[in-house]
């Protein structure tokens, strides 16, 4: 005997709603997302993979989302030109010569 399962659907948000939020997000886009690979506490990735099933959102929109909630209120200086131009730290990449 199947159960009988029962949906709530949300409705689609108005393409007025979507442009109001748009235009209170103050992102700054500089091209292309750069990869990051960090550690992170075992219990603290179990959490979001849980969380995220059950919400239906993967790990990046879940970190996207927790930085810009962490970054909302803060006052952000950039960094002297001096560090910001410095060459990058890391493997060299191959040479297309080899």
């Amino acid at each position: 005997m199947a159960k009988e399962r029962k949906f709530d659907f949300a409705p689609l948000p108005l393409v007025t709603d979507i442009q109001e939020e748009a235009a209170k997000t103050e992102e700054v886009v500089d091209g292309a997302p750069t990869k990051v690979t960090f550690d992170c506490d075992y219990i603290l990735m179990e959490n979001m993979k849980d969380y995220g099933y059950w919400e239906g959102l993967t790990q990046k929109d879940i970190i996207l989302e927790s930085l810009k909630l962490y970054f909302q209120d803060k006052e952000i200086r950039p960094r002297p030109d001096k560090i910001r131009n410095r060459t990058k730290v890391g493997r060299k990449p191959k040479s297309a010569t080899e």
